[in-house]
């Protein structure tokens, strides 16, 4: 299971911990919760505050630039973004509410962790470190504040087990536990263009307008690549737009459906996705006739429950009840 169990990692076990924190349960007046000061939103009678958040970012900042480099926290991504105007903006807060759902869900599907299974668990994330005092350095130099550090640090890492535990748990009886039929394999290897790849080129824009204006320049005859190289935000300008050959799964949802539908040549009208407007010149597609629905299945099977964990993360948030500042 492990496409899921990642939903919780213990390699990001103190942002986690905080995230997990950050949950305070609700009286029975919801609007009376969520104005409290604070407090940054609610979900399902539990309140995720700003301290916690705040603790949350920067323990992300501390990743991104472990993994990245000093100043990654910094760097542009697309759409005019830095690394942590993503974080801060939207992937934390929604990590958060995520989290909450599935706990909430877990919870509610008589999921728990007994003493013993988290002693086990925890025996198991300190056998990581070859002594005690590696843990216990450990805990003491992931630099969150010294008001945590004084207070409950290894209750912050025991508290993100236990959700990691029952989420998983719950994951795994409505998903692992999944058995497609070869018909629903097969619409799956349809859906996805199983085998088939497209090459295309782009350019990437803030806004519509600024895509048509783009479009009206093609239309005039400049250079598709002269043009990516002069206005995309997308790091691929400098070759021209070029994204060289991609599967179906590989791009958002509408950059595929798009560019899958194309001919070689095409270029599309303005494509919006969550990065901004594309425009889209497809200039090559290819088959491998090696790949098979027969020795695609285990690939099939995992697509089929992504499929599931979306549709289930999907019902949870349209039935719960989420409110923000």
């Amino acid at each position: 299971m492990k496409k899921f169990k990642n939903v919780v990692s213990l390699t990001l076990v103190f942002c986690i911990a905080l995230a997990v924190t950050a949950c305070t349960k609700s009286d029975d007046s919801k609007s009376d919760l969520i104005n409290q000061e604070g407090v940054l939103a609610v979900v399902n009678g539990k309140a995720i505050m700003q301290k916690d958040f705040d603790e949350t970012l920067a323990s992300y900042k501390k990743m991104v630039e472990t993994q990245y480099g000093e100043g990654a926290w910094d760097t542009p991504m697309a759409n005019g973004k830095t690394f942590g105007d993503y974080y801060k903006d939207e992937a934390i807060m929604e990590n958060m509410v995520l989290e909450l759902l599935l706990i909430d869900a877990a919870e509610k599907d008589g999921f728990s962790m007994s003493d013993e299974e988290l002693k086990k668990e925890l025996d198991v994330y300190k056998g990581y470190f070859n002594t005690d005092e590696e843990y216990k350095t450990f805990l003491e130099t992931n630099e969150m504040t010294e008001e945590y550090l004084n207070e409950m640090t290894e209750e912050y890492l025991t508290e993100a087990i236990k959700k990691e535990y029952i989420i998983n748990q719950y994951l795994q009886k409505n998903i692992e536990g999944a058995v497609p039929t070869d018909e629903e394999l097969k619409k799956v290897y349809e859906d996805i263009k199983m085998g088939q790849q497209v090459r295309a080129s782009h350019i990437l824009v803030n806004t519509e307008d600024e895509a048509k204006s783009v479009i009206d320049r093609l239309n005039k005859g400049e250079n598709f690549e002269d043009v990516a190289k002069e206005v995309s935000i997308d790091g691929s300008k400098d070759n021209g737009g070029d994204l060289d050959f991609f599967s179906y799964g590989s791009m958002v949802k509408e950059f595929s459906e798009a560019a899958f539908s194309m001919n070689v040549g095409d270029v599309s009208d303005p494509v919006k996705s969550q990065f901004g407007y594309h425009i889209i010149k497809v200039t090559d597609k290819k088959t491998d006739d090696t790949v098979t629905f027969e020795n695609s299945k285990d690939s099939l099977t995992e697509t089929y429950k992504t499929n599931i964990y979306n549709t289930l993360v999907e019902n949870l948030k349209n039935n719960a009840i989420i409110e923000r500042k």
